[in-house]
């Protein structure tokens, strides 16, 4: 038995076909995929040769299946999914029958094409000599509003015990912490109000009041001596606190002479 353009029957399960014509044993096993059992005393609407017109008089929310025998990737059209999104009751399910002739890129293609109509839980399974695809309209209706619970998390409560023991805060200090603090022994060195470090001083007052020798003196540039031996090589083998430092290599015992142009920028 075959259907020719047009509608047949009235129920809440919608087939939409591509073809002209298609066997009822096809549009059959479409459903049994879903329903298991009574297939044969079911009724469904069965539109040949469907399109977005086609949906036009259909209810909204008013369908539980809608089933689709497919041939080609551009059956259905991305604003027929919209349209069978909108016949379909909250929770209903949709259901692809693809032919072995489109299985190789149609899985892919028909799957994006229902996620992006609004449509979750996509699976593809083998039945026969085509690939089925079945996804579920989401269970809420379009502006739909439902209030969130507000979860209170209560303090803990805290009993306090009157004759607990507490602790003496006193008696956490030792004899040493209660002792005044010494002030440091500054030795010999005068306090008065000229200070002056001692001979031996061990404060570091004596090395503050030591003034800094910027350069060599007259005297080691007449007479250059090194005790490392290094001084007369030039700073890279130098120390750091060496008084030749910045001046050019030398001989040992000979005066240090520096060129006119030694003080001129390099620029």
């Amino acid at each position: 038995m075959s259907f020719q353009d047009g509608q047949v029957g009235d129920g809440s399960i919608l087939v939409l076909v591509e073809d002209v014509m298609v066997p009822i044993s096809v549009v059959y096993n479409a459903i049994s995929i879903l329903k298991k059992e009574g297939v044969e005393k079911l009724d469904p609407m069965i539109v040949t040769q469907a399109s977005t017109q086609s949906l036009t008089s259909v209810e909204s929310a008013s369908r539980d299946i809608v089933a689709l025998i497919c041939r080609s990737l551009e059956f259905p059209s991305d604003k027929m999914c919209g349209d069978i999104s909108r016949v379909l009751k909250p929770g209903g399910t949709v259901l692809l029958s693809l032919s072995s002739q489109s299985v190789s890129k149609a899985n892919s293609t028909h799957e994006r094409k229902l996620l992006l109509a609004g449509f979750s839980d996509a699976q593809s399974s083998e039945a026969g000599h085509s690939i089925v695809i079945t996804a579920k309209k989401p269970s809420w209706k379009v502006g739909s509003s439902f209030s969130i619970k507000k979860i209170t998390k209560s303090l803990p409560k805290v009993q306090i015990d009157d004759d607990s023991d507490l602790i003496d805060e006193d008696s956490l200090l030792t004899e040493e912490d209660l002792k005044k603090p010494q002030l440091p022994n500054v030795g010999d060195c005068e306090v008065g109000k000229t200070k002056k470090a001692c001979k031996n001083c061990s404060c570091g007052r004596a090395e503050a009041e030591t003034k800094v020798q910027l350069g060599p003196t007259a005297e080691q540039l007449d007479n250059p001596q090194s005790a490392c031996g290094s001084c007369g090589l030039g700073d890279a083998f130098r120390c750091g606190t060496c008084p030749y430092k910045g001046l050019p290599p030398f001989k040992l015992g000979e005066k240090v002479t520096l060129s006119a142009s030694f003080l001129d920028a390099d620029i």
